[in-house]
Parts: structure tokens; C-alpha cells; sequence
């Protein structure tokens, strides 16, 4: 249910408790009929402060209007420690950014790795392309999924933020009720502070652990390092601290009906200054790793071309073994597999990757509560979605000088006649390096 369902229905009451309220009100002031004219001037100034009030509620509906938590899902949902070995580790879930990208490395790449640390590929060429490319996505993918990692984060710390909010203007609004009514509802059982309402956890001083846990920051190694090295983990520690005050939100019973409604109307400014503490520090450590090098501007996260041509691959190293299959048909062929298979399979993880994260851009109308942060988020979201384009492209730029080698590779009328059987073989993936 909508914070709109939910509030409507109250802000219904108000009005009519505020009328009921002011007409006792109206019956303890003496000679009113000598002064009806005044005192029709102030029946009308307080239903017009009624009106305006209701119209500050229901900006709130803002909240409607995105689900923070849909961001946290495309970026990165735990998953449950699956058996590898002797040990469980913990992959991130698929159909997630991060889980896009860790299978592009995982899936596809580390398998074009190893024919080189097998030596089926040797000489300058294979160590070339290892050292200039290889090596440098490894680092690239690590680097990435740390950063959808933070934004992920960030999300989640706008969405603990929103669900505090709905459930603290529905709380004014019981107690404008309340108070109109003539009882008090009391701040203590909104549980303000209480992130188990929000998000998974315990209190507010396990903030951090609780942001963290909910968008999956699980993966030890070098990501976990890279993750300490971001300036937005900081950030968002300070978000969850400020996230721990507690504005406050209490409307109490008061004779004069006036009296309720400025201090409903005080209670909404109270918890609009409380969103933009959130908003502002959330804002800084998005701007922060927008201009930082050691950030979004940092060369980790981007892959270099891949330094090697068609030409350069007439010069690969096969190493041929005695016996069993001849060799460089098997590595010929392992060749065109990487340049048709793994490397666009690769490039296709980044393509959902990319559109996963693209869809976590933020609508405008939230920027009335996250005035400063949303640009920086969406500008996030859009220098990341560029950044995983141009993996993609040059995973299939390199597939395509792969497999061009390889169906280009002169070897006796056997061997050739072997590959052209074998490249016939290998399975298509969702995309296919281009022929030439």
C-alpha cells in the first residue's frame, strides 16, 4: 500500500476533527455575536491553515513515486554461500548488476587466462595480450563491481531514509489526530530509530552493517579492498549516523485547536530539516567520488583496448605437445572459442550489466525531498553505464580479432581442415563476434 492509501484516509479525519474542535473552541469565547464579522475572519484563517497543512502532507506522496529498494535489488541482492571446494563462497545473485559483471570475469574471462598460464598460447603476442588486456580487466571488473557495490549502497541509504520518512509523516499525522481528539500519541511507539522497520537489523548503531548486508557488500579479497579504498563507504557512515538523530515529531493536546496545528506544521519542518541532514551528506560522498581519482575518475575502472591486431597474432607462440590431439589445432581452435564464446559472452554480462544500472536512474520529482543528492546519483548511473559500454565494446572488439586470427591462421591442409571442423563446433552465445 501507497503512503497516499495510507495517509488519505487520515488527513479525511483531520479535516473533520479540526472542524468538530474548533466548534467547541468557538462555544468558550464569550460575546463572539458582537464580533461575529472578526471572528468569522478567524474561522476562515484557520481552515485555511488546516488546508495548507493538509497540502504539506501530501507532498509526501512524493515517496510514492520510486522504490529505492528496486535500485538495491538491480544493483546488488545477497546471495546464499554456495560450495566451491572444501570452502563456501558467497557470488553474487544473478540478474544483478554486480552479479552481471562478477559472471563476465568469472564465466567467461578466467577461462581465456588460463590457456595462456597453460601455455596453449605463448610467445610475445600471448603475454602481450595477457599483460595489456587480461590483466588490466581483471582489475577493471574488480574495480566495478565495488562501485556498483557503493551506489547500491547509496541507494539503500536513500531508501532507509524514504521508508523513515513515510512512516514518520504517517505518525504526525496520527498525532494531529490524536491531539485533536484530545489524546496524545506518543514518539516512542513510531520506533523512529529502529532500522528493523526499514531495513534488516537491530538499531541504529549497527547502521553501517545493516547498509552493507543489505545490498550484498559480502565478497572478500580484492574487491573488499577496493570497496575500503571508496570514499562513499565513508559517507554512507556518516549517513547512517545522521541517519540515528531523531527529530521531533510529537503533537500534544492543546484546548485551542491553533495550538494543535502550528505544532503539526512545526513537527513536518522538524522531519523536512531531518531529510535534508540525510540528503546533504549523502550528496558530499557522491560528490566526492564523482571528482575523485582514487573514484569514478580513477583508470582502474576503465579496460584499454586490447593493444593486439590480426597482424599481431601471426606471431603467437602454439605450443605443439607429442601424442594425442595435434595441439595447434586444439589451441587454434580454443582461440576462435575465446574470440566467439567467452569474450562476446563476456561483453553480453556487461550489456545487461550496464542496463541494470541504467534503469537505477531516479525520477525528478524525488529531488523534492533529495534536493541535492539525486543529480549526483543519476550522474553516478550515467558515467557507470558508460563505463561498462565501453568494457563491452572492447570485449567485442577483442573476440573479433580472435576469431579473425584464428579462421585466418595458415597451417598444413589437415590442420586446416581440422579447425574449420572444430570452429563449427563451438556453441553460439547470445552474441557472435563479427566475421571479416
Amino acid at each position: 500500500m501507497g503512503l497516499q492509501d495510507e495517509l488519505e484516509p487520515i488527513l479525511s479525519q483531520i479535516r473533520s476533527e479540526a472542524d468538530k474542535s474548533w466548534q467547541r473552541y468557538l462555544t468558550g469565547i464569550p460575546d463572539k455575536e458582537d464580533h461575529a464579522e472578526d471572528w468569522q475572519k478567524i474561522t476562515n484563517e484557520f481552515f485555511g491553515t488546516v488546508d495548507d497543512l493538509q497540502t504539506r502532507f501530501r507532498r509526501y506522496y512524493a515517496f510514492d513515486a520510486h522504490d529505492f529498494s528496486v535500485n538495491v535489488s538491480q544493483l546488488a541482492s545477497p546471495a546464499a554461500p554456495q560450495a566451491s571446494g572444501d570452502a563456501l563462497v558467497t557470488r553474487p545473485l544473478g540478474g544483478t548488476a554486480v552479479g552481471s559483471i562478477f559472471s563476465a570475469d568469472d564465466n567467461y574471462m578466467s577461462d581465456v587466462g588460463s590457456m595462456i598460464h597453460a601455455e596453449q598460447w605463448n610467445g610475445p603476442t600471448a603475454q602481450a595480450f595477457h599483460n595489456n588486456f587480461l590483466k588490466p580487466f581483471e582489475r577493471a571488473a574488480q574495480w566495478q563491481q565495488a562501485y556498483v557495490l557503493e551506489l547500491a549502497t547509496a541507494a539503500a541509504a536513500l531508501q532507509l531514509a524514504s521508508n523513515r520518512s513515510k512512516r514518520a509523516i504517517k505518525f504526525v499525522a496520527e498525532s494531529c489526530l490524536g491531539a485533536l481528539k484530545g489524546e496524545n500519541k506518543y514518539q516512542g511507539d513510531l520506533g523512529f530509530a529502529d532500522t528493523s522497520r526499514d531495513l534488516p537489523g537491530e538499531d541504529v548503531n549497527d547502521g553501517v552493517g545493516i547498509l552493507l548486508g543489505v545490498v550484498g557488500l559480502f565478497i572478500t579479497g580484492p574487491v573488499g579492498t577496493v570497496v575500503g579504498i571508496a570514499g562513499l563507504a565513508s559517507g554512507i557512515y556518516g549517513a547512517a549516523k545522521v541517519g540515528g538523530t531523531e527529530p521531533y515529531l510529537e503533537v500534544e493536546y492543546r484546548d485551542a485547536p491553533q495550538s494543535v496545528i502550528s505544532q503539526t506544521e512545526i513537527a513536518i519542518k522538524n522531519l523536512d530539516e531531518w531529510i535534508l541532514d540525510q540528503d546533504e551528506v549523502l550528496a558530499s560522498a557522491l560528490k566526492q567520488d564523482l571528482d575523485s581519482d582514487d573514484a569514478f575518475a580513477s583508470p582502474n575502472l576503465r579496460l584499454p583496448p586490447p593493444g593486439v591486431t590480426t597482424e599481431t597474432y601471426k606471431s603467437l607462440g602454439i605450443r605443439d605437445a607429442p601424442g594425442g590431439d595435434n595441439q595447434v589445432v586444439v589451441s587454434i581452435v580454443n582461440l576462435a572459442r575465446a574470440g566467439s564464446y567467452n569474450l562476446p559472452g563476456a561483453a553480453y554480462e556487461y550489456d545487461l550489466a550496464a542496463n541494470q544500472v541504467d534503469a537505477c536512474e531516479i525520477p525528478g520529482v524525488m529531488g523534492t525531498f533529495f534536493p541535492r543528492s539525486i543529480a549526483p546519483f543519476n550522474d553516478s548511473v550515467d558515467r557507470l553505464v558508460g563505463i561498462l559500454r565501453n568494457t563491452s565494446d572492447s570485449l567485442t572488439r577483442a573476440g573479433d580479432l580472435m576469431l579473425t586470427a584464428a579462421r585466418n591462421y595458415r597451417g598444413t591442409d589437415a590442420e586446416q581442415s581440422a579447425i574449420i571442423t572444430e570452429i563449427s563446433k563451438i556453441p553460439q552465445h547470445h552474441t557472435i563476434a563479427p566475421t571479416k
